[in-house]
């Protein structure tokens, strides 16, 4: 039985990835370093705030009966699955990480929502749908991964239906001038150093986030961010400061 269940995963995977194989990024790479960990240490590194940062954004969403929602930058599928578990209607996670893909097939079959949640490989700048497939468009730390955010949000803006909704979460800069100091300090400072006994994978990441994150949100400031947004069909734009401004939810309805 779990020789079969083995061969399952790997089928459902690969039945689901774009004929033409994705050139590698610095994004696969690195979360390729941390997929088989990634949950436990994201928690761990965001102060148990990642999964409640999900629970808010999934909140925001507004379920239909049989709704198709497109989940992209799905990592290890932790949002799809959060959805499924609020909506009877069927998600689709996109990612370029196959090893992230494959931890989250791991986790969909863990929680039995196989047949619910669809995983397969694919990059948001050129996503592999036709226009306006989707009731409900989600990303997740996504946009300092592309090279083109304004691109970026177009295209998923273009397969999102008419009054669908488009949902984000983002990593933020504290504006509480004391807390950004703090803020600097953990990400520039403390985090490269606690990574370094996790793995070679997790120090690269805790080297890499805090600069990451500064130089987008200097060079993207939210409102530049709604602003693309609003260029993109999002007429009304809303966003919501979680953890002092650690992380950012946005969300709105594409135009009619």
């Amino acid at each position: 039985m779990k020789t079969k269940k083995r061969e399952h995963r790997s089928a459902s995977l690969a039945e689901s990835q774009p004929a033409d194989p994705i050139s590698r990024t610095f994004a696969q790479d690195l979360f390729d370093g941390v997929a088989p960990s990634y949950d436990t240490w994201a928690q761990v590194l965001t102060f148990f705030q990642y999964l409640p940062w999900r629970r808010f954004l999934v909140s925001q969403m507004a379920f239909r009966p049989g709704n198709l929602v497109l989940d992209v930058c799905t990592g290890t599928a932790g949002v799809a699955m959060e959805i499924a578990h609020h909506n009877n209607g069927r998600i689709v996670g996109l990612d370029a990480s196959q090893l992230m893909l494959q931890a989250g097939v791991r986790a969909i079959e863990k929680q039995n929502l196989d047949g619910r949640v669809q995983l397969i490989q694919g990059r948001a700048e050129h996503l592999p749908f036709p226009d306006e497939t989707f009731d409900t468009v989600v990303f997740t730390y996504l946009l300092r991964y592309v090279q083109d955010p304004d691109a970026t949000i177009r295209e998923l803006s273009r397969v999102l239906k008419p009054g669908g909704e488009l949902l984000s979460l983002e990593f933020g800069i504290p504006e509480t001038s004391w807390i950004q100091a703090l803020w600097l300090i953990y990400n520039k400072v403390v985090m490269p150093v606690m990574t370094i006994p996790i793995s070679r994978g997790w120090h690269r990441v805790g080297c890499f986030l805090g600069p990451s994150i500064s130089d987008f949100c200097q060079r993207y400031p939210v409102h530049r961010i709604a602003a693309i947004w609003r260029e993109n069909g999002i007429p009304l734009v809303e966003t919501r400061r979680l953890f002092k401004g650690v992380a950012i939810v946005m969300w709105g309805t594409k135009g009619t």
